[in-house]
Parts: C-alpha cells; structure tokens; sequence
C-alpha cells in the first residue's frame, strides 16, 4: 500500500531511475542520487567506478542501459595497449567516452555526437574529464549535412540522412576529425552509428591504415550491408576479431604482405 502511494507522488521516469538506482547500488544511494535530482534540474547521476567520481544520465531512458553497459557490462574493458589517441564516434551521452577517459588518463579522447540532447549530456559528461573534446556532429564519408531520420525513437538509436538543403547537422569525415583535433594516428576507433558505419567504412580507404583497434557495433538489423562493408574496408589487413558484448573487436590491425606499402 506504502508503495503504492509513494509511486503515485513519483513521475515514472524517477520511479524507473530509482529502482534501477536500488538494484546496482542499495537504497539509501539510491534515495540520495533521488534527492539530487531536483538540485541537478532533473538530471541523474550514477558512480563512475574507475574514479570514483559521477556520471550524468537522464532518469529512466536509456541512458540507464547505456552505463550497464559500458560500467557494469564492461564492454569496453579491453586489452588496448595504452592508446593516445581514441576516437568515439556515436558518442551517445558519453559514458564509453568517460570510461576510456577514467581508464586511460593520458589519451585523448575526441567525442562525436550529432543528436542536441545527447550531446548536451556528453558535454555535461565530458566536463569532468579533461581529457575529453566534443564534437557535434555526425560521422559520415565526407563534409555534408545530415537529418535526424526518426525522434521518436530510444535515445541510443538515432540514425540520420543526408539533409539536401545545407541547413541540418553538420557532419564530417573521420580525416575531417583527425585533422581537426591533430592526430595522426588512431589507437582506438570506436563506432556505434546506427547504420551509418556503411558510409564510413565504405570509405575506409583513406584513414584505415592509421587504426589500431576498431571497436564498432554493426546495425545489419536495420541497415543491411553493415557488416558486408566492414569486411570490404579489412580486405588487405591482418587482425584479431573477437566480440565484446554487442560490439566486433578488430585488434593489432596490420597490413599483410601483399599491401605493406599501403601503411604509413
């Protein structure tokens, strides 16, 4: 009865957000980061375990699934080497982003992220790692212009088109990003961009010698052509695949021998 009354004083997403916070960290931190919400103007927060500091996240979305993932899930906790540079692309609302970051204190890590609400959040995220630069925009095969395909879909799923009239997202090349933020290399390319990796790796030719590891998530279930595109832009290279969760890993990528003058 007790619950049944204090749930009707509570907007479903801060119900969603307190139970969710309940079940990973106990009650009493569960009633705390509740309490913060009105302070935070209705923004959660949830632990970030590599530092001990927080996270922010929007109660009752998504952005609960994308920590499990990336801070409980561990998806991202690779064997990488000690990665300099790393680029996220489909940065979301920048947990992976913070995880690479806390993980890996003296590598720069470049955030792309188209959608306006997602990306207010990554930046809010990204201001407590210094080592964070955001980047809104879309990853695409060259400078254009892209459109958000569908709103109304779960904030991790956005996926996005040309925008013929100039006037939408901007939307940039990985050598476009490079050479922006000044890297030569890329130790960690992380790709979750909702079917648009068929763009981007579909013109991998110019930036693929200068990736170590790619981490990426293929969307076949809604763009097919996805993982056919990644097995084009890997002909010529030898590497080490495995699976991490929802994500192909491609490891050590190397030239084979047949195309060793093609690596820089």
């Amino acid at each position: 009865m007790l619950k049944r009354v204090v749930r009707s004083w509570i907007k479903e997403e801060n119900w969603l957000y307190l139970s969710w916070y309940k079940g990973n960290f106990g009650l009493f931190p569960a009633l705390r980061a509740y309490a913060r919400l009105h302070r935070d103007k209705g923004i959660g927060r949830a632990p970030n375990p590599l530092t001990g500091g927080m996270v922010f996240l929007r109660p009752g979305t998504t952005d609960q699934d994308a920590y499990d993932q990336v801070f409980l899930d561990r998806e991202y906790d690779l064997d990488l080497g000690e990665p300099k540079n790393i680029i996220d692309a489909g940065a979301h609302i920048g947990m992976a982003a913070v995880f690479f970051a806390s993980r890996y204190p003296k590598a720069k890590v470049v955030a792309i992220e188209p959608e306006p609400s997602n990306y207010e959040v990554l930046s809010r995220n990204a201001r407590e790692c210094g080592n964070i630069h955001t980047v809104q925009a879309g990853l695409w095969n060259r400078k254009t212009h892209l459109r958000i395909e569908d709103s109304s879909v779960d904030t991790w799923s956005f996926r996005v088109v040309e925008d013929a009239s100039g006037n939408g997202i901007p939307a940039l090349s990985l050598q476009d990003i490079m050479r922006e933020h000044g890297l030569e290399r890329i130790d960690v390319l992380k790709l979750d961009i909702e079917g648009s990796e068929v763009e981007v790796l579909n013109n991998a030719q110019p930036w693929i010698a200068t990736v170590k590891n790619l981490l990426i998530e293929l969307h076949d279930r809604f763009r097919p052509g996805c993982t056919e595109a990644l097995h084009r832009a890997l002909q010529g290279w030898d590497y080490d695949e495995s699976e991490s969760g929802e994500s192909v890993v491609i490891r050590d990528l190397r030239a084979l021998p047949s195309s060793l003058g093609r690596r820089p």
